[in-house]
């Protein structure tokens, strides 16, 4: 019996805590400045499982954790090339919890950084901010330029997932870009990884709403190849140049390349806490900027 109760005990915290989580837009909740974060990218931002050892990210303390961490999604195929949109799965259009992603083809779903970087965002003390996942399945650096396919998708997700906390009187900043793209870059893509990401930074602070001050986390790709190295090389480039942008390596996770080119849960984890440990110390140096110049 006490076991029986200590389990509908644990049914209704987490039944409140998810409920807490979706009275961010529901009527008359309290309006709050919400803090945005947008994560895009290839297949690695996406999250595959098709490593079937370890496609769960989740056991009982993190399952209750997630449930406390609003999240909007919309993820495209690979297979859809420019054209119109092809859509894996998304939120149907509602703000709702931490959760995998639904799947295609040999992955029965997909879950990326976003979860270990949420999880170590909550745990240090953050609060009323919201994850919006806007990930395709391939495909090079090309489809994020201005007009084409991601950019566009990565607006229209933003936008739709905005309107929700506006709808409920909720103000809101676009705090950060978290960005991992790169394995599928071409020959001419990879020779252009850096000024099309700065493009890509730039133009989105431009097109999306209240995201003139948002900052980019570059998660490094660990794939081998010359077109890779080149993109490493010339995204952290980027990095360095710019008071905005900071750029992590993952190059001591390769061995948790399951397939040599998709992260493992293991890697898919602690990419995630790199996203938040430099997304912090970008965030500090920005204060420490902004501090000096008012001296």
């Amino acid at each position: 019996m006490k076991l029986k109760n200590t389990r509908m005990k644990w049914l209704l915290q987490k039944a409140c805590l998810t409920l807490g989580v979706l009275t961010l837009c529901m009527p008359g909740v309290q309006a709050k400045h919400i803090k945005v974060f947008i994560l895009t990218g290839q297949s690695n931002s996406l999250g595959t499982t098709a490593n079937k050892t370890d496609t769960d990210p989740e056991n009982l303390p993190a399952s209750e954790l997630d449930a406390r961490i609003p999240f909007f999604w919309s993820n495209r195929s690979t297979t859809a090339a420019d054209g119109p949109a092809a859509i894996i799965g998304d939120s149907g259009g509602k703000i709702l919890t931490m959760r995998k992603q639904q799947g295609q083809g040999r992955n029965p779903s997909f879950w990326g950084p976003e979860v270990a970087f949420c999880r170590g965002l909550y745990e240090n003390g953050g609060r009323d901010f919201l994850l919006i996942k806007a990930s395709r399945g391939g495909g090079g650096n090309g489809y994020w330029l201005k007009g084409k396919q991601m950019y566009q998708h990565v607006l229209d997700t933003v936008q739709a997932a905005v309107a929700q906390l506006e709808k409920h009187g909720h103000t809101y900043e676009i705090v950060a870009m978290l960005y991992l793209q790169g394995e599928s870059n071409s020959a001419t893509e990879a020779k252009l990884a850096g000024e099309r990401l700065g493009d890509l930074i730039d133009e989105l602070k431009k097109d999306l709403p209240h995201a003139r001050s948002m900052l980019t986390v570059v998660g490094g790709i660990a794939a081998s190849g010359e077109r890779r190295d080149l993109t490493r090389r010339l995204q952290k480039e980027l990095a360095d140049r710019r008071d905005d942008t900071t750029h992590f390596s993952t190059m001591d996770l390769q061995s948790h390349l399951y397939d040599r080119l998709h992260f493992d849960k293991k890697a898919k984890l602690e990419i995630g806490k790199r996203f938040y440990m430099h997304f912090v110390a970008l965030q500090e140096k920005k204060g420490r900027r902004q501090g000096e110049a008012k001296r």
